[in-house]
């Protein structure tokens, strides 16, 4: 695993100079130049205008940083509200200090490094937050949205499994815990290269899972689906159906505190076990090999609601419904 790639050269950043890029971020600009070479193809494909795709990735790009931040934010506001003196002074440090509250408070973060930190990304956030401006753009340009939304989702497909490959190559902890077989590239060692290593213990490779989740329902969009002739929405609505449930069923895997409790709290010694976003430093191995899933997650309550959503508008408005026949060829 390869967490930062040194840079020749320094680039100025919020908080000094930049060094190195993430390989989590190189992936993630792969995968929205992915979507750029894919999208005005099958635009065009299906008698679209293509040029909508390039506003569409610029927007993509936004939102999804701003989305992916502020649903980040959200995640661990816990550790930013820490209300000691007053209600006023949290605001103030909030504001003022780049730390907020961790000047004062140990282990408590600031917004503004929060916001301006080089990770933390919540993927639901950036994804709604991408829909939102992508949706008033089309609707200001007059276009009809399930037509386009269609071609985007297909790429989506495709970007997203490039991404989750940048959480697998950087080892940023969004794998799982350790797992009881031994099943090549879907459970695995992180090494010392990665951001967070799993300190030796072979844990559930859960960014390859969802990679190729996410690749397999662009291939049958590529190779299947979209050569036949399903209403607008189709596709739009299955990604949210599928997306929804594969994250639903692969946090039964990953290390994440419980929206919803249902088992007692991992724990060891009888002390619970922090997340690691709140761990003082890497974890041991006893931290792996104690976790366990002990009920539903904040991702799983959103893929949930994305695939309940997804499942009605599909069955609402008969997406599903084809002619049997091959959609013109457009190429």
């Amino acid at each position: 695993m390869i967490s930062e790639i040194p840079l020749p050269f320094s680039v100025p950043g919020p908080f000094g100079p930049v060094h190195s890029i993430s390989s989590f971020a190189l992936l993630l600009f792969l995968s929205f130049v992915a979507g750029a070479i894919l999208a005005p193809r099958e635009l065009q494909r299906r008698g679209l205008d293509p040029a909508v795709s390039e506003w569409v990735i610029v927007l993509g790009v936004f939102g999804t940083f701003i989305g992916a931040k502020i649903g980040y934010v959200f995640e661990i506001w816990d550790d930013i509200w820490v209300v000691t003196d007053s209600v006023s002074d949290t605001i103030m440090h909030l504001w003022l200090y780049r730390e907020g509250m961790g000047v004062k408070v140990p282990g408590a973060v600031g917004l503004w490094e929060t916001l301006f930190s080089r990770g933390g990304l919540v993927f639901y956030g950036g994804l709604l937050a991408s829909v939102i401006f992508i949706y008033v753009y089309l609707r200001m340009r007059r276009l009809d949205v399930l037509r386009y939304a269609d071609v985007f989702f297909m790429s989506l497909a495709l970007g997203y499994g490039i991404g989750r490959m940048g959480c697998l190559v950087s080892g940023d902890g969004c794998y799982g815990y350790a797992s009881s077989v031994n099943i090549p590239l879907l459970t695995m060692v992180y090494g010392s290269g990665s951001a967070m290593p799993s300190a030796g213990v072979r844990v559930w490779n859960t960014p390859l899972i969802e990679a190729i989740l996410s690749w397999a329902l662009f291939a049958w969009m590529m190779l299947v689906g979209r050569f036949r002739d399903y209403r607008p929405g189709f596709f739009a609505a299955l990604f949210l159906i599928w997306d929804g449930l594969s994250r639903f069923a692969v946090e039964f895997l990953r290390i994440n505190d419980a929206a919803i409790p249902v088992l007692p709290h991992p724990q060891i010694a009888g002390t619970a076990l922090l997340h690691h976003n709140d761990w003082p430093s890497n974890p041991e191995a006893y931290y792996f090999e104690n976790w366990h899933w002990y009920g539903f997650t904040q991702s799983q309550i959103v893929g949930f609601v994305l695939f309940l959503s997804g499942l009605l508008w599909m069955l609402y408005g008969r997406l599903y419904k084809s002619t049997n026949k091959e959609a013109r060829n457009l190429t």
